[in-house]
């Protein structure tokens, strides 16, 4: 059942990407969650983003109803590192079905090579938007450790919920 979801998801997702006005992010949601820092970096996201940012954490909620408030935020902040030079459907849609396993994180690129980098390293690039920002050390450090959560157990749960799509 689980995997028959995620191909759902991962179908609608490709849909929205070529189609950005069937998004439908519910900020109004988030808003009541994020402080006013964190919240303007949700903010910048690209609508497909915050779309997806709210139906992880959603999901979050109903995985682990227990989930403290630092990892509801990072559920809505974990691609913010996304947030960058707008690439169209065609580039989203490539970086999915192919991105280099090694790309460097420095110097920022553009074109295709720069969407590869955001979608490597959008994590590390998100932890220090959030931090720049003035957000939680806390909430950076789950952002930057949703792909690969180490020891970290609330982490692992945001891993979790955003593998579901």
């Amino acid at each position: 059942m689980i995997l028959q979801e995620r191909l759902v998801n991962k179908l609608w997702r490709t849909f929205v990407a070529l189609v950005p006005a069937l998004a439908r992010p519910d900020d109004a949601f988030a808003v009541g969650l994020l402080p006013r820092s964190e919240y303007d970096l949700y903010r910048r996201m690209d609508v497909r983003d915050r779309a997806h940012a709210c139906a992880v954490t959603r999901r979050l909620s109903q995985l682990y109803p227990d989930a403290p408030p630092a990892l509801h935020r990072a559920a809505l902040l974990h691609d913010v590192g996304k947030t960058g030079p707008r690439y169209g459907p065609l580039l989203r849609i490539l970086v999915v079905l192919y991105t280099p396993r090694r790309i460097a994180a420095q110097p920022r690129l553009y074109g295709l090579r720069g969407a590869w980098q955001l979608k490597r390293h959008h994590d590390r690039y998100g932890a220090a938007l959030i931090l720049a920002a003035g957000g939680d050390p806390r909430v950076a450090e789950l952002v930057a450790r949703h792909h690969e959560p180490g020891g970290d157990a609330e982490a692992a749960r945001l891993k979790e919920a955003d593998a579901r799509f």
